[in-house]
């Protein structure tokens, strides 16, 4: 592994090492799984990044703010705003004034907003499934493994 920017010379020539096809296919896989959950969402009218922010508000422990939910979603708060903004207007998600600081508002998901949290969930559920399907449960014991050893380095 180059670390010293010695890959450039590797990824000119359009080469790879067994690290950069691993994180090539890791991106990959996510992007996909991503796009194909988009497709079946938009067919609801809702889009993986509406089920972000309605499920991270629905499982945050209260109380949340929207910083709250751009840190745990690790957006800009600008992003969740905009976001928050959308699904207030449709009446999915409700704000209320912090009673410990005005400027703040706090976020709660409203019957409306719940009901289509049951209808996203549905088709994730059933997405991915099909997207996990070939893996034993010894795979994805695996993979936990794999995954959460890399998250901690990120996290350092």
């Amino acid at each position: 592994m180059g670390t010293d920017g010695g890959n450039f010379e590797i990824y000119r020539r359009g080469g790879t090492t067994p690290d950069i096809s691993l994180m090539i296919k890791m991106v990959l896989a996510v992007r996909s799984f991503r796009g194909l959950l988009d497709e079946r969402l938009r067919k609801i009218g809702q889009s993986v990044s509406r089920m972000e922010t309605l499920g991270a508000i629905m499982n945050m422990p209260d109380p949340k703010s929207q910083s709250d939910i751009a840190k745990r979603l690790r957006v800009e708060g600008a992003t969740v705003t905009r976001m928050v903004d959308i699904l207030s207007r449709e009446g999915l998600v409700k704000r209320k004034p912090n009673p410990d600081d005005k400027r703040v508002k706090l976020l709660s998901i409203t019957p409306e907003g719940e009901k289509a949290l049951r209808e996203i969930f549905t088709i994730y559920d059933q997405t991915r499934t099909s997207f996990l399907g070939n893996l034993s449960d010894e795979d994805m014991a695996e993979m936990h493994r794999l995954i959460d050893a890399m998250m901690a380095t990120l996290e350092r």
